[in-house]
Parts: structure tokens; C-alpha cells; sequence
């Protein structure tokens, strides 16, 4: 790196995106020291806004030696000029401390904490100006802020519910989002494309599948797609607020939140992030939708959950979850989930594709 510039990888480019376009607001820039610590220990920036996930730019040691405060650095990504950080603040932290206080473990096979502890040594804070909108190759599948508010204004919805995931459709998570139509005038289905962990679906899996199923079976005038290029922290309930915060900048006046959202193993208790979210709700300005689990009932013959279902307590062996880990085992096999867990059209569009993350990119 030049003293006046600083390459930035795939995902801190897309950081500085959602840095500028609204998506993290009221962020205006990389988090310094004392918001850093301050999101961290209270969930809050230092002037009480609601945030939980650090948002910061890491650089190497010796890098970190060419700045001074104050001054301004130029953003490259890809070989183009971007932007720019008035750098305010150069700092490191104890990575072991601050990964229990995010993650809730310092368990280095934990998929978030592995991939902070992987970061570079010095963070830098300090307000980001982009200079040039760079299209990328998921750019045709994503829409900003002011984007998706414009487009809720005209189509005269008031209430907008938000689906957040990382993979394709399967049947439990359509049975969600015809619950929210029900109820809501619109629903945003918002997938994280991002870096993701080994093992994930890539970004055309999940949006190949995602077209098929709104195509085929929604009704157009109520769903909406749009991809989100984050990356996933697998942070449990401190991340759902944290996607709680992003829909309501989205416009989005309610957001599903799962049993196990942005979870990962069992590092978070069953339904850890809707209470943290309702908690919260009111300082997030946006309304928390929490259903019971959905499965597959034998008995009932349809994907349903325990507010409609006898049969989790009277005949438990009839019940069958709709596991994610074992549809992308079968998926990964060569075989098809059965017609119950995916729809056959959804199978189809997404093994068109090369399906699953291989190893982490950080270009």
C-alpha cells in the first residue's frame, strides 16, 4: 500500500457501499475506537443510536505506520480510485475479548470468529466519501435504500415485511413468507450475498432459486427481490438486530425473524434472536414478526408449526423439520430434496449452478 491509498478486498468494498448508500445508517463511516468499543460493550453508538456489529476497516501493521490522522486516503478497489476515509482514528483491540463480546465465543471454529481473528492487525475509523459507483457482477440483483423506498411508495404498500437469509427456498421458509403476505401489504426478500463460509450456497444458487419461486408460484404485485452484498458474521442474536436495523433503512416496516437467525451450530439458544430483537424492538423502529419453528407434519400433510399442529405433543414422530444442513448434503450428492422440503423447480434452477461456497474469498 501507498502512504496515499489503501486496496481494499471484496468485502471491504462492499462495506464501504453499504457505508454510503444508507444501508448501515446512521454510519457515515468505518466505526473509530470509541464507536468500536462502544457497539461492542452496549449495543449502541456513543450518541445512543442502536448498533451491534462492528464496522471496521482493518489494515496490516506496517501500513498502519504510513497514517496520520487527519489525513485523507483514496479507497481502490479493483484497480479504480472510489472514494476516500478521512482517517480519525488508528487503533487495534484484543481480538480473543472482543470476539466473546460479539460472537458470544472465542471458539475458533466458530465461522465468524475464525474470520475475525483472520483480519488484519490495526483497524482505521474515520468518515468515507465514494467518488464512483463501480457495477459488479451481482449489481443487476440489487437495489439500494432509496431505491427500494421509492419502489414501496409506488406500489402503495404501508407495511412491508422483510425475509433475511443466505440460502435458496425451501419449503418451511416459503410457508414464513405466505404467512407475512397474509398479514402485510408487500414482502421484501432480502438474501446476504457476501462472503459466506465453506459450505454455504453461492449467490446464483440462492437467486436462481429465489426467481424460480417468485416467478412460478407468488403473486408479482407483492414480492420483491433484491440481494444484500454483506457477508454473514454468523453472530446469532446480535446480528439479527443488526439485520433488523439494515430492513428498517431498507423501508421495511416488519422483519421475520427466524428460531435460530444468523445462527450457526449451537452457539445460540433456540429463539435467543427474536427475545433480543424484541427487546430492542422499539429502538430499532422496526417491528419484529416471530413465528414458531415450521415443519413438515405427516399427519397434517402440510408444512405447518405448533400454534396450528397437534401433533408435535400427541404423535412427535410424525413431525419432520426442514433441515438446511441436510438439504445441501443431498444437494451436494447429486440428489433431490423431496418435493415436501424444496420444490422441484427450485432444485431445478439452483443445480443449473456451481451450488456451494468451496473455501473463504477475500478478493
Amino acid at each position: 500500500m501507498k502512504m496515499n491509498e489503501i486496496l481494499l478486498s471484496q468485502n471491504q468494498f462492499f462495506e464501504v457501499d453499504k457505508i454510503t448508500n444508507g444501508s448501515y445508517f446512521p454510519l457515515s463511516g468505518f466505526m473509530t475506537e470509541k464507536e468500536f468499543h462502544s457497539v461492542i460493550d452496549n449495543y449502541t453508538l456513543p450518541d445512543g443510536n442502536i448498533f451491534s456489529i462492528p464496522i471496521f476497516l482493518d489494515i496490516s501493521r506496517e501500513d498502519a505506520n504510513n497514517l496520520k490522522i487527519d489525513s485523507s486516503i483514496k479507497l481502490i478497489y479493483d484497480g479504480n480510485s472510489i472514494g476516500e476515509i478521512l482517517v480519525e482514528s488508528i487503533f487495534s483491540c484484543d481480538k480473543k475479548k472482543c470476539a466473546k463480546n460479539i460472537y458470544g465465543t472465542d471458539d475458533s471454529m466458530h465461522p465468524g470468529v475464525n474470520a475475525f481473528y483472520k483480519t488484519k492487525e490495526i483497524f482505521i475509523g474515520g468518515r468515507v466519501t465514494i467518488k464512483k459507483k463501480l457495477i459488479h457482477e451481482l449489481s443487476h440483483y440489487e437495489l439500494t435504500p432509496s431505491q427500494t423506498k421509492d419502489i414501496f411508495k409506488e406500489k402503495k404498500w404501508n407495511t412491508i415485511a422483510a425475509f433475511h437469509t443466505r440460502n435458496p427456498p425451501h419449503c418451511a421458509h416459503e410457508w414464513l413468507q405466505r404467512m407475512a403476505l397474509e398479514s402485510y401489504d408487500g414482502l421484501l426478500i432480502h438474501p446476504i450475498l457476501g462472503q459466506k463460509k465453506p459450505g454455504d450456497f453461492l449467490p446464483m444458487s440462492v437467486i436462481k432459486g429465489y426467481e424460480s419461486l417468485i416467478s412460478n408460484f407468488y403473486p408479482s404485485d407483492s414480492v420483491m427481490l433484491s440481494a444484500l452484498t454483506t457477508s454473514g458474521r454468523y453472530a446469532g442474536p446480535r446480528e439479527a438486530l443488526f439485520h433488523a436495523l439494515i430492513r428498517r433503512n431498507y423501508g421495511c416496516t416488519h422483519i421475520i425473524i427466524g428460531r435460530d437467525h444468523a445462527g450457526v451450530g449451537n452457539y445460540y439458544g433456540m429463539y435467543d434472536s427474536q427475545n433480543l430483537c424484541i427487546e430492542y424492538e422499539d429502538a430499532l423502529g422496526i417491528k419484529i414478526i416471530k413465528y414458531k419453528e415450521p415443519y413438515f407434519c405427516w399427519i397434517c400433510n402440510t408444512v405447518t408449526n405448533e400454534s396450528v399442529c397437534r401433533h408435535i405433543t400427541s404423535d412427535p414422530s410424525s413431525i419432520e423439520y426442514i433441515s438446511g444442513s441436510k438439504i445441501r448434503s443431498l444437494l451436494s450428492d447429486g440428489l433431490k430434496p423431496p418435493p415436501h422440503v424444496m420444490r422441484p423447480e427450485v432444485v431445478e434452477a439452483i443445480q443449473s449452478n456451481n451450488m456451494f461456497v468451496s473455501e473463504h474469498i477475500n478478493n
